[in-house]
């Protein structure tokens, strides 16, 4: 009869760990902050690297007439955005991060295509909580779970929860 094992102190970080890579998109919602921590715990915990996205968009009810890009700010959106992402990786130690993502798009296609090309073993993303149209549509979050071909950790901002520390926008 063999001894009993000592209960496990919990996963060692990066010992057999599934993910690897998280891919994890930001917008400008009010959830971000608790998707930006909720994957640096993960990270942390599982010994990951962080690779941030953010999906730059023209919405489409705006006019067409403003569809039109003047001369360089397609550039300063891009740089903007990277830099927004920079204060993010910033505000936090002991995480590997991989180099910023930007890119223009559908945000749900742009996030499946960027998790792709990286190879990341799970995207982590926010849900907004969509009602009316959106809920019949489907909401990005909804989209990525149902196209998918890796893990998805949907992060939810739970009514009445503590903030999560760390939480404001890093701008």
């Amino acid at each position: 009869m063999s001894a009993p094992r000592a209960p496990s102190a919990g996963p060692v970080p990066g010992a057999g760990s599934p993910f690897r890579r998280l891919l994890v998109p930001l917008d400008d919602s009010a959830i971000a902050p608790v998707v930006f921590m909720t994957a640096v715990q993960t990270a942390k915990a599982l010994g990951a690297q962080i690779h941030l996205l953010r999906v730059l968009t023209i919405e489409p009810d705006f006019p067409p007439a403003a569809h039109v890009k003047p001369n360089g700010l397609e550039a300063k959106l891009l740089s903007d955005a990277r830099t927004e992402l920079g204060t993010w990786m910033a505000s936090v130690t002991g995480v590997d991060f991989g180099p910023p993502q930007v890119t223009w798009g559908e945000p749900w296609r742009q996030i499946l295509d960027v998790a792709r090309a990286l190879d990341v073993d799970l995207i982590v993303i926010g849900s907004h909580r969509h009602h009316g149209i959106e809920r019949v549509l489907g909401t990005v979050a909804s989209k990525i779970v149902n196209h998918a071909d890796r893990d998805v950790l949907v992060v939810h901002r739970r009514s009445g929860a503590a903030p999560v520390s760390g939480q404001s926008h890093p701008r």
